[in-house]
């Protein structure tokens, strides 16, 4: 089997589909891969999304500015995972967000309209990947409800709190490792860094958590 294409498989747009039907409907979907330098912006605000990104390596961030210029992390993608079929496919696909790369990354695009329509060669599993896109799209609303109820807590500890139990729970387990930088961690619960960096520094003093860079335990 193909290494990129068995790397393919593993990804949840792709699941359950044979490796023999994939290698054909990559054809059908269009697609292609770019990489980007960390910080490199993948997708504009306003630009007209007509294909989705999978993220081989690295990581994406999704980000809203408002009109004085400043931005907010709204959420971050993965490796494995899908961005920009939200705003694909509806009526009008422009962005509402500004997509980039949170580190160096590679990001296999695919035809967003040839993802939820049949095509012409009527690939066997196309069903399938239609169901995936819409399951996908079910996850990326939960992420951004997870959003939601973290920036809802009163406290920039119960922000914090409330992120890590997430991760946690993800994870299964109270040793963890964040997939965020301090600045980017800042950012997405809606802190400045100095104000995030002095209350981990007081919740390990309170014995609530201990650190080391992004490695964190959870204490009793």
């Amino acid at each position: 089997m193909d290494h990129q294409i068995e790397k393919y498989m593993k990804n949840p747009l792709f699941e359950n589909i044979a490796a023999d039907h994939l290698q054909a409907m990559l054809g059908c979907l269009h697609s292609y891969t770019r990489n980007y330098k960390k910080g490199e912006v993948i997708i504009m605000e306003k630009d007209s999304i007509r294909y989705v990104g999978i993220v081989l390596t690295g990581t994406v961030h999704m980000m809203k500015e408002d009109i004085w210029g400043r931005q907010t992390l709204l959420t971050y993608i993965s490796e494995n995972e899908v961005f920009g079929e939200t705003f694909a496919v509806q009526k009008n696909p422009d962005s509402y967000v500004t997509f980039i790369a949170g580190t160096d990354t590679s990001v296999l695009f695919v035809a967003a309209w040839n993802v939820i329509h049949c095509c012409p060669s009527q690939c066997v599993f196309h069903e399938q990947l239609t169901r995936n896109m819409f399951d996908l799209i079910g996850r990326r609303s939960i992420r951004l409800m997870e959003r939601i109820e973290i920036s809802s807590k009163p406290s920039l500890r119960e922000k914090i709190l409330a992120y890590l139990s997430m991760q946690a729970q993800k994870q299964d387990s109270r040793y963890i490792t964040l997939p965020l930088g301090r600045t980017e961690l800042a950012n997405y619960i809606g802190a400045n860094r100095s104000a995030l960096t002095r209350e981990l520094a007081s919740m390990r003093e309170d014995g609530l958590i201990d650190y080391e860079k992004n490695t964190f335990r959870i204490l009793e």
